[in-house]
């Protein structure tokens, strides 16, 4: 066997063993949402068009779910998130990145904006 075949099968073992890229996650624990949120979060109930859940993994609003892909940190914190996002009742899915801050004043307090800049909403840790 030669070095060329040798090098192309040994990447091809790594490349099998290490499986599909993970996704990256937000550097928070547990569940974050304003009031309806946490709501859904404590029973399920998905009857509020104002709920909005931030997790490490994603976040969910009434009618829309963004499973997060890839997840950047500014010096100040700041968090950048892009996600692979589904829509209900379509049948396509969108990429979206999202700027999630904490409060300079309040840091029981994170927001959530568009990468616009356009707020998505305000969350504060699910009991």
């Amino acid at each position: 066997m030669g070095p060329h075949i040798q090098i192309t099968f040994a990447v091809a073992i790594v490349a099998a063993v290490a499986g599909p890229a993970q996704a990256q996650t937000l550097a928070l624990e547990g569940a974050w949402g304003n009031e309806a949120g946490c709501k859904f979060v404590r029973d399920g109930n998905y009857d509020n068009d104002e709920m909005l859940v931030l997790k490490a993994e994603g976040v969910e609003r009434y009618v829309i779910g963004c499973d997060w892909l890839q997840v950047s940190t500014a010096k100040d914190g700041t968090q950048v998130a892009t996600g692979l996002c589904s829509h209900e009742g379509e049948d396509y899915r969108t990429v979206e990145t999202f700027i999630v801050e904490k409060d300079m004043t309040d840091p029981a307090l994170t927001r959530i904006r568009a990468s616009n800049g356009e707020p998505w909403g305000e969350v504060r840790k699910c009991p």
